[in-house]
């Protein structure tokens, strides 16, 4: 929910206007009409200009105030939440604006309200000498023509793209009224967007109970930007599977209710990836992955915009917009797709256009950017040092196998004392080992030289051990091999030798972890201290498993753990650290 339905706002505070006045407080180059709610550019000299404005209601931040600046809007109208603005603010907002000479272009999303108020204004603006041309915005693709026939498509997040094109145009010589409201048509004439959400959106001010939320299981297809409700798919299918569905009902031309615009296979277009309010950037991004591996189209997209464009406050969704450029260059109009192309690359200052403008060479000209790993073909580290590497093998097995069956007990632990996923990474890393003894050739080969394998167990590790364990593991098994490929011979003093540097000389310089500290340093230092005083394995190994023991009574000092109250340290009859637990597992496993 938002937070909004938490913070507590002054009584009789209107809320819509706060946050206008935080947008224009924190971007020096708008200003904002207060009595009227309308964000203008003091700066866009519209005497040489047509005027582009927009509006409607509040909630999708940062439409429509968020896109006022150069070569965008030069002012937006702000309605209460998810209501129309009323005629006079959007009045207030032409007589700011527009110059006469030069005429206005209104862009409005397609709903019944702003239609009507934005319309009424264009009609009595022209009364008074005002040239004015209305472009509404219907993108949706989820409201078929016999399911509203009175009010048609919605208007969606293909709205942003109406408002950076026409915005850009407007500031051209060759740039007037006809020519560029016509733009505005031929563009939103080959929109189509669709829109899936796990949830639908709280409101601030509204009852929680007077909105009806889905199931933890289920997805909402084509809902709206206000809660107006779609297609509820239970259970949740896989994204691909989605995404599929989403750009079949965008593409396909077998529903005819639907199919509003014709692609050809080989049509040139845009793809835009919208954050419908509650979907993190790193969702966005994997999200726009997964439609450009599915979208049926031979050609890649001309341009791909991916940010928060219209959003419905916190609704934890995404949709998918695409833009028909050939069927652009089919009407034979003033601009032509390379045009649309141009101005969307066209730079603006406006605080809600988030994706980076380039120049349109980039796009263009584009190499290859996914490249192989110079580290691929990385030389192999060996020595002449020899073991067994059948026992090797077999005990390596033994600790990897042990760490995976002690790694659910692991993970209980770092639930109550740590974030919970110390178990699973220690249990990646052993997997992805256990997985290369299978199927790795070079690994197996190499197995009778402790050089090169514990090289490559580092690698493995590495790639598959995230957070601070895998950095510990990595850095102690580097320093141990760069101390082994020095070494005549591996024999116990050789190796014990190896170990106590690699810790004292190696992961010691990168870490203030010691034994006390409540970490898995707690079962390590133990153990290669002992070993390297006494040369005796067994002694070692209960060295640690004393140390392991011991930290049931220690107060953590560092990682996660060092955040959490102590008496949860005090559950179960202490909790041991989970890392040197793992620890420990590995060591029993290959000395056993």
């Amino acid at each position: 929910m938002t937070i909004a339905k938490h913070w507590k706002y002054n009584n009789n505070e209107d809320i819509v206007l706060t946050q206008l006045k935080g947008l224009v407080a924190s971007n020096p180059y708008v200003g904002l009409i207060t009595d009227e709610k309308v964000v203008f550019n003091p700066h866009s000299d519209t005497s040489k200009k047509i005027t582009v404005i927009s509006g409607g209601g509040a909630g999708h931040e940062p439409l429509h105030g968020g896109y006022v600046g150069e070569n965008l809007l030069d002012a937006a109208v702000s309605g209460h939440i998810f209501a129309s603005p009323s005629t006079k603010q959007i009045m207030a907002a032409i007589k700011k604006k527009s110059n006469k000479d030069k005429g206005t272009i209104i862009v409005v999303k397609n709903y019944t309200g702003d239609v009507l108020h934005f319309g009424l204004v264009a009609e009595r603006a022209k009364s008074e000498g005002y040239k004015v041309e209305l472009v509404a915005v219907s993108d949706d693709v989820a409201v078929g023509r016999e399911q509203n026939k009175m009010v048609g498509r919605r208007g969606l997040a293909g709205t942003a793209v109406v408002h950076k094109v026409l915005g850009a145009a407007s500031t051209e010589e060759k740039a007037d009224l006809e020519t560029v409201a016509n733009l505005g048509h031929a563009v939103n004439d080959n929109l189509v967007t669709l829109a899936a959400s796990l949830d639908r959106t709280s409101v601030p001010g509204k009852a929680e109970q007077d909105i009806e939320f889905n199931a933890s299981d289920e997805v909402e297809l084509g809902l709206g930007i206000h809660n107006e409700p779609g297609t509820k798919i239970k259970p949740i299918p896989k994204l691909d599977d989605l995404i599929k569905d989403m750009l079949h009902k965008l593409l396909s031309p077998e529903d005819k209710d639907r199919h509003y615009v014709e692609f050809d296979s080989d049509d040139d277009f845009v793809l835009l990836v919208n954050n419908i309010g509650g979907t993190s950037s790193f969702e966005l991004y994997a999200i726009t992955e997964h439609v450009l591996q599915n979208i049926p189209l031979k050609k890649k997209p001309k341009r791909i915009l991916v940010s928060d464009f219209v959003t419905s406050f916190n609704s934890p969704g995404f949709s998918i917009t695409l833009l028909n450029l050939s069927n652009i260059d089919k009407k034979k109009l003033t601009y032509s797709a390379e045009d649309v192309l141009r101005l969307l690359d066209t730079p603006t200052n406006a605080p809600g256009w988030k994706p980076k403008s380039y120049a349109s060479k980039y796009w263009d000209d584009q190499p290859n950017r996914f490249v192989e790993s110079p580290m691929k073909h990385q030389k192999l580290l060996t020595s002449k040092l020899s073991v067994d590497a059948k026992f090797f093998e077999e005990h390596l097995k033994n600790s990897l196998e042990k760490l995976l069956k002690e790694e659910p007990k692991i993970t209980h632990y770092d639930t109550l004392v740590g974030d919970g996923d110390c178990g699973e990474t220690l249990a990646a890393g052993a997997n992805a080992i256990l997985k290369a003894l299978k199927d790795d050739s070079q690994f197996k080969e190499h197995l009778s030289d402790p050089v090169a394998s514990l090289s490559q167990i580092t690698e493995f590790v590495e790639d598959s051990m995230g957070g601070t364990s895998g950095g510990i593991y990595s850095i102690f098994l580097t320093a141990l091999v760069q101390h082994l490929k020095n070494a005549e011979k591996v024999d116990i003093d050789t190796v014990a030798d190896a170990f106590y540097k690699a810790l004292h000389d190696g992961l010691f310089k990168y870490t203030k972890a010691r034994v006390g500290g409540r970490t898995l340093v707690d079962t390590l230092q133990p153990f290669v201290d002992t070993f390297q005083k006494t040369k005796d394995l067994s002694k070692a190994v209960e060295a640690a498993r004393k140390g392991c023991e011991e930290t049931k009574n220690l107060e953590a000092s560092f990682g996660r753990a060092s955040y959490v109250d102590k008496k949860e340290f005090e559950a179960e009859g202490g909790i041991p650290d989970p890392g040197a637990v793992g620890l420990l597992a590995l060591i029993e496993g290959f000395t056993k």
